[in-house]
């Protein structure tokens, strides 16, 4: 039987930046200013826009500054590559890509896109939505129950609660 609710995804966009950003050619514009990512990124929303209807979405984006984890633990991220520049460039006109094909967007400085997905996704719950995290990210499973789901488009699979669980253990529930 189809779940009655409205849906709500909630798209992490740096997880989707960064993939798209590796697995496109690097495309520049005319004054040769990287887009590859920018391109992969806009065409996954279209795609999730056009495969799957959604009632509401929004896009999450990591902010700038040093989250709380920074405080609490200094090495927090401190063993993963810097990012490139011509990546950050791309991420910086991700919030403009997205507010111009007017889509609601979620950024708060000293918060990752994570902690707006889990945030927003609670509150989506609370007004009675079927949520959808979209991201390929595994820490987002944690957050699975009854009401949320993860959407992993690059493998066009939803996680609930049972595939999250025969995921992390490698057997079905």
């Amino acid at each position: 039987m189809k779940d009655p609710r409205k849906t709500f995804y909630i798209v992490d966009a740096h997880a989707y930046l960064f993939r798209a950003y590796h697995a496109m050619p690097p495309l520049t514009t005319k004054a040769g200013e990287p887009v590859g990512a920018l391109f992969g990124f806009a065409r996954m929303l279209q795609s999730l826009q056009n495969a799957k209807n959604p009632d509401f979405i929004a896009v999450c984006f990591d902010s700038k500054e040093k989250t709380f984890r920074h405080e609490k633990f200094e090495a927090y991220k401190a063993n993963r590559p810097d990012v490139d520049d011509d990546l950050i460039s791309q991420l910086e006109l991700a919030v403009e890509l997205v507010k111009a094909v007017g889509l609601p967007t979620a950024i708060a400085p000293g918060y990752e896109a994570d902690d707006l997905l889990a945030t927003l996704a609670r509150k989506g719950v609370k007004q009675g939505l079927r949520v959808l995290l979209v991201t390929g990210d595994k820490d987002a499973y944690q957050l699975v129950d009854d009401d949320i789901q993860v959407w992993n488009e690059a493998k066009q699979k939803f996680f609930d609660a049972d595939a999250v669980f025969e995921k992390i253990y490698d057997k079905p529930v």
